[in-house]
């Protein structure tokens, strides 16, 4: 009777399902699809701008719906197909958006202008600031002739070494200039991000337009940090990204990620000057590759569901619609957006719980135009006890999704190593281990392996390392790295 009674909740599910997935697509063919399991057959419609087709999950599968565009793809999907009914529920919904793994046709390469922000404070003497230099020269070595550079440096203000140049003018004379940059006074953050900015302004909109942001110190400026990070999103909403790296142990771990989540960029801790010649590296090979800009999402939310928390991104709310900065992508680059949903799950009886769609936009990099798709709506079924809806779960998509929320919660782990709480931090990890090994036992994953790994690393040295030591900084600030960087890209670890 058991296996009975599951068999009749599945069909109940599927049937809840069949309707729920229409898809709309604008600027070219978009190809919509769901996990290939059971007998669920697509189907296929005409319309203006192509071809759309649809197949609707299996029996027992998940909601999801897979769209194609010019240069990108992606996936939107709820972690289960049903709710128990009468009560508030939490459900996970997924959304992956990619840039396709390919090259640009031949002479559609967009240069590539960037803006090197450098702190000169006194702390960043000796070889902080002679590895920060050399890696700069590096860099300027491995751009093309017709990318475009500027240089500015900063401590108690702000001054611009080498204005916005193409780099085959002024390759030579930088490196006469760059060697002969000496530390300053103290640590103006805001004053570099804004001329760093403006040496930007002259770029054409058609370049890939870069502001990397380099300190090893805190903030003196006593300005706001909300204010400086909405100038940073302002920036980004019109394509200029802004990544940021922390050098030593004594910057502001909250001050550069946030600037670096505003600014749709990547945040990375080097431990010394040494390793900024592999971040500059590969923000310039990015940077290049770039294909897919100015990205974004908007998640419409049917009636009496409500945004917990977004993971991977700034997420704004608007009503009953929640709009997901993704920002630029390189070619093969994914970006992985969780949501963290409370359903108002109907009474018994009821057809659906409601449906979730969501809008798609973004700049096509090699052809010079806009794109956008509308997914269509993902239905999610109304069930009887919580019992089925668990078994409605899929695995793959949840285990993702509270991979993400473990991710996050290790945060918390460090913060309490940090401030001396060893047990607490010992406890909360041990705690995280035991959900991922449940997780990793229903959907093995490499990526989850690895998360492991670092977790046990974090418990090892939260027995054995003094978090006010050096050594106890750096690792703090290298693990919250990783921890961060997991929240939007489940290969992080």
């Amino acid at each position: 009777m058991k296996h009975l009674h599951a068999l009749l909740t599945q069909r109940k599910i599927a049937r809840t399902l069949a309707g729920g997935a229409v898809a709309l697509a604008a600027g070219g063919i978009v190809l919509l699809r769901a996990p290939q399991h059971g007998s669920a057959a697509p189907t296929t419609s005409s319309g203006l701008h192509g071809v759309t087709t649809v197949t609707h999950a299996a029996p027992g599968q998940a909601p999801r719906v897979e769209f194609r565009g010019p240069w990108a793809h992606g996936r939107l999907a709820l972690a289960q197909a049903g709710v128990a009914a009468n009560g508030t529920r939490q459900v996970f919904a997924e959304l992956r958006v990619a840039a396709d793994d390919r090259a640009m046709p031949a002479g559609s390469t967009r240069p590539v202008a960037m803006a090197l922000v450098l702190d000169v404070s006194g702390s960043m003497s000796g070889e902080k600031l002679a590895q920060a230099k050399q890696s700069v020269l590096e860099v300027v070595d491995r751009m093309r002739d017709d990318d475009r550079i500027s240089l500015v440096t900063y401590s108690d203000s702000a001054r611009v070494v080498q204005p916005l140049a193409r780099v085959g003018d002024v390759r030579a004379q930088m490196h006469v200039t760059v060697p002969t940059i000496a530390v300053e006074g103290g640590t103006n953050i805001p004053s570099g991000l804004s001329m760093g900015a403006q040496t930007l302004v002259e770029a054409p909109s058609t370049l890939v337009r870069r502001v990397v942001l380099m300190s090893d110190g805190r903030d003196g400026s006593n300005r706001d940090l909300e204010t400086i990070a909405q100038e940073v999103r302002t920036r980004a909403d019109q394509g200029v990204m802004l990544s940021s790296l922390g050098v030593g142990a004594d910057y502001d771990e909250h001050y550069m990620a946030r600037l670096a989540d505003a600014g749709r960029g990547n945040y990375e801790f080097m431990r010394d000057g040494a390793q900024m010649r592999a971040f500059l590296s590969r923000e310039l090979q990015q940077a290049t590759r770039t294909t897919v800009e100015r990205a974004v999402a908007e998640v419409t939310l049917p009636a009496g569901w409500r945004l917990t928390r977004a993971y991977g991104c700034e997420a704004t709310v608007s009503g009953q619609t929640v709009r997901l900065p993704v920002g630029a992508l390189f070619a093969g680059d994914e970006r992985r957006l969780v949501l963290d949903l409370a359903v108002d799950a109907p009474s018994a009886g009821a057809a659906s719980a409601g449906s979730l769609a969501a809008h798609v936009a973004w700049h096509v990099v090699p052809e010079g135009r806009d794109a956008s798709v509308d997914t269509g709506a993902l239905a999610l079924a109304v069930v009887g006890t919580e019992a089925e809806a668990v078994a409605s779960r899929d695995a793959a998509v949840f285990g993702e999704a509270e991979s993400t929320v473990i991710a996050a919660r290790q945060f918390d782990a460090v913060g309490a190593w940090r401030d001396g709480r060893v047990a607490e931090a010992q406890a909360i990890t041990q705690q995280n281990l035991a959900a991922l090994a449940r997780i990793q036992a229903a959907a093995p994953s490499a990526e989850r392996a690895a998360q492991i790994t670092q977790f046990q690393s974090d418990s090892t040295n939260f027995a054995n390392v003094a978090p006010a030591s050096e050594a106890g900084r750096a690792y703090g600030l290298g693990s919250n790295a990783r921890h961060r960087a997991a929240l939007r890209s489940s290969s992080a670890y």
